[in-house]
């Protein structure tokens, strides 16, 4: 792995535990906090896909 790639992954990790977390945590389910957890889904799905790209470049 590349060494740019490594900071891409960490934030990655955090923000699927945070996704996790929150999921987990969620005690009503409503508009507000779907709106949220697919935000927090995006921005994971975001970060996962920069260290994918990140990893492949030279």
């Amino acid at each position: 792995m590349k060494n740019q790639a490594k900071p891409f992954l960490k934030n990655a990790l955090i923000l699927t535990a945070a996704l996790v977390l929150i999921v987990v945590c969620m005690r009503e389910w409503g508009a507000a906090q779907i709106l949220i957890v697919v935000l927090v889904a995006a921005l994971a799905g975001a970060q996962w896909a920069l260290w994918v790209y990140m990893r492949k470049t030279k």
